[in-house]
């Protein structure tokens, strides 16, 4: 998804640290839950009547005595906790706060159970904002299975965030988190997080849903579209299945147009918008460039894993969901792009590498970001998008972090999404830190072990839950190098890396390099030598918690003795060639995250 940033001036915040070690158990497993669902839409009281049949599969090593679900249509009423928590933050969004505070009794989210059975008998349960906790009359034991079926209604709030009815560019129904969805339970137990706007966790699983809602509609879904019946009652019915994934998404709307254009690699794209101004000619020039686009991610981070994807005009930005997301319209083709390009790069880094968003959005939002840099470049080379980039492409985002981690809005990125202090902090950390933190790891491994490295991560994590521990751990393996320290610094604290050259000593026989690390980030260090002549040298200085260095990167060089993460200093001398020198820079490729960059460059 995408957002605004907000900028406020706060005098105080108060930082608090905690770190967070995740790490999978050697022996991994996770659950599984099976969805059949079939609801009846009143587009006239815009709310809809349900049944769900769950088949749930325990595969963990524990003997499950409740479940939980999520409601999170709960959350579109005034004083819900999402209500409460925007508008307590440092830097509220006041859309959100005007738009909620306004919604009236017919307006409002509203997800009521009436019945839930396990294995045909009654479950007793409790309805908390947006979470249900039931207490089972048989606990699941490992390796068993359980059928959990439910009858409910859900009134569809007036669109204020993601999903809801009656957009504000007047799409009917944008569909996301519309069912009773049921929390996921992992090997750090249950996730059953209150939802108060930001990041998602489900449980992999399939998924058979019907949809009845008048004729006059056209239903679009992340899915395969199996059957249209006509009910000759003034309805029709749409039947839709998805295989393992871990949401669905659909979207209704009584003037939606439909095309599809198929990738070389045979995966069919769907776009489907409201046939209304200039939409009709803008979303098909879309089409072939998100085409070119979509063979450069397959190629890039990994072979797209189902045969569809489907852009939906709906909801209120951006939003990804497996096989579709719902992007706002009316835009022009740049913007798009650029919003299409981003929410498809989660099917990669959300919806079929399932890393827990909650607890590590900047593994889903900051990997997806930095990926959306390289797309967008790489189509800009092209010459199919009308924009330009400079020559290092991620270096506007540097700088943005660069101003934040100065800020007195600081927080580590191994915060929780939802306990941030501010939404600045949150955003900033997620899309732009977890963007920075992947392009600096190429700098530190080199860009041939980097790039094996993420298709390397997706054929091994697919289709799973990934931590941090096992990204770096692929890493590693791929390097060859040890970067359990990087993880460390980079995520779990809040140090920066700011290295120097203090010292240029030039006689008769060899020139003495001075360099200095004024913080306590430890990094390896690339640094060139620039000469009056034109000719440059370039030396790497590995750093001896990485028990190896890169072998191939951007440049060519001659490799060092390492520096010892302890030590402030270093100095290495070369033989005077009696070329003039010019200049010694740190890093020529701009990508070390050094919080100071005037100090890597010294003229002699």
């Amino acid at each position: 998804m995408q957002f605004k940033y907000i900028f406020l001036v706060i005098p105080i915040v108060v930082f608090s640290q905690i770190k967070v070690y995740s790490q999978q158990i050697s022996n991994y497993w996770q659950q599984k839950a099976n969805y059949q669902i079939h609801i009846d839409v009143d587009v006239k009281s815009h709310s809809y009547k349900g049944i769900q049949k769950l088949k749930y599969y325990n595969n963990s090593p524990d003997t499950l005595k409740k479940v939980y679900y999520h409601l999170f249509y709960n959350a579109f009423q005034p004083g819900s906790r999402m209500d409460i928590r925007n508008r307590n933050l440092l830097d509220p969004d006041r859309k959100l706060d005007v738009k909620i505070k306004n919604l009236k009794q017919d307006e409002i989210g509203n997800e009521k159970v009436l019945t839930l059975t396990q294995n045909g008998s009654p479950l007793s349960f409790n309805i908390d904002g947006t979470i249900l906790e039931a207490i089972l009359n048989n606990p699941i034991i490992p390796g068993d299975s359980t059928e959990l079926n439910m009858i409910f209604e859900i009134q569809i709030p007036l669109l204020c965030r993601r999903s809801g009815r009656d957009n504000a560019q007047g799409v009917d129904y944008s569909m996301g988190q519309w069912y009773p969805k049921l929390a996921e339970y992992d090997y750090m137990g249950w996730h059953a997080d209150q939802y108060i706007g930001r990041e998602f966790y489900g449980v992999w699983g399939d998924f058979d849903v019907t949809i009845d809602i008048d004729s006059d509609y056209k239903v679009v879904a992340g899915a395969d579209l199996s059957a249209i019946k006509d009910l000759n009652n003034g309805k029709s019915r749409y039947h839709f299945i998805s295989k393992n994934v871990h949401d669905f998404v659909w979207a209704a709307d009584r003037d939606y147009k439909h095309y599809s254009i198929d990738t070389k690699e045979g995966v069919k794209l769907n776009f489907c918008y409201q046939d209304t101004g200039k939409r009709d000619s803008i979303w098909r020039l879309a089409g072939p460039i998100m085409a070119e686009a979509f063979s450069f991610m397959n190629d890039r981070y990994g072979k797209y894993q189902y045969s569809s994807y489907t852009f939906i005009e709906g909801g209120d930005g951006g939003m990804e969901y497996p096989l579709a997301t719902l992007i706002t319209g009316n835009r022009g083709l740049n913007s798009l792009v650029g919003i299409s390009i981003h929410e498809l790069m989660h099917s990669w880094y959300q919806f079929m590498l399932a890393t827990n968003e909650s607890l590590y959005p900047w593994m889903d939002e900051g990997f997806t970001s930095f990926a959306t840099i390289e797309v967008l470049n790489y189509l800009s080379k092209k010459g199919l998008i009308n924009r330009k980039f400079p020559e290092f492409p991620f270096q506007n985002d540097y700088d943005n972090l660069i101003k934040f981690n100065k800020s007195i809005f600081r927080e580590p990125l191994s915060l929780h999404a939802d306990h941030y202090n501010t939404n600045y902090a949150y955003w900033e950390n997620a899309y732009t830190g977890g963007e920075v933190f992947l392009k600096q790891l190429e700098y530190i491994i080199g860009k041939k072990a980097f790039d094996q490295g993420l298709l390397n991560y997706f054929d091994k994590w697919k289709f799973k839950h990934p931590a941090p521990i096992d990204f770096i751990r692929v890493m590693e393996k791929t390097s060859g190098m040890e970067l359990d320290w990087y993880l460390e610094y980079f995520i779990y604290s809040t140090k920066d890396i700011d290295y120097a050259v203090d010292t240029i000593i030039v006689d008769k026989d060899e020139i003495t390099i001075g360099l200095t690390n004024l913080n306590t980030f430890p990094m390896p260090i690339d640094v060139q030598i620039q000469f009056e002549n034109g000719k440059k040298k370039n030396y790497h200085i590995p750093m001896d918690l990485t028990l190896g260095s890169k072998k191939k990167d951007n440049y060519e060089y001659i490799y060092l003795p390492e520096w010892n993460w302890v030590s402030p200093g270093y100095r290495f001398s070369i033989k005077n060639n009696k070329s003039k020198l010019k200049k010694v820079i740190i890093d020529p490729s701009g990508r070390l995250f050094d919080i100071d960059r005037t100090n890597n460059v010294m003229t002699n």
